[in-house]
């Protein structure tokens, strides 16, 4: 009778597993077509307070999402951005797997400047992309000595 038991157990925590990954394969596969077909536009936001003088840096703040995502030729990356602003500036970089962030690339915006606007970037070439936001001395004030600015951030696909 407790094989009977333990083995109708066995078979019910089986089929608990096999339907939780059931489940989250579809989860995944729905997102990957809502991305794909435009119905779902945002991969990720970002909140942050960041603070530096150029050797360290303070931050605070949350983030949730994708940070690297396979984009196609032709598609349009896009930040929407919050920002204040106190000293120093706001860095969006969007660049490819195997290679570095770089002011030199296409996909590369400094926010120098409070206020509220979209960064856009046409994707030229399919890939692995990684998308990262950072504070920069370099900014409105070019004698600046740190940063001090805060942020919200929404990016996707178009």
């Amino acid at each position: 009778m407790e094989n009977v038991v333990l083995e109708k157990q066995n078979q019910i925590s089986g089929k608990v597993v096999v339907g939780g990954f059931g489940v989250l394969f579809m989860l995944v596969v729905g997102m990957v077509l809502a991305l794909a077909t435009g119905i779902m536009e945002t991969l990720g936001y970002e909140s942050r307070n960041i603070n530096g003088n150029g050797l360290t840096n303070t931050q605070s703040g949350y983030s949730w999402g994708l940070n690297t995502f396979y984009f196609v030729k032709g598609q349009d990356f896009f930040a929407e951005y919050e920002t204040v602003i106190l000293k120093g500036s706001l860095v969006v970089h969007l660049y490819k797997i195997g290679t570095m962030p770089s002011s030199e690339t296409p996909y590369h915006r400094k926010i120098s400047q409070s206020g509220k606007g979209t960064v856009k970037f046409p994707i030229q070439e399919s890939g692995l992309y990684r998308m990262s936001f950072s504070g920069s001395v370099l900014g409105a004030q070019q004698d600046s000595d740190g940063y001090d600015l805060s942020y919200h951030i929404r990016w996707g696909i178009r």
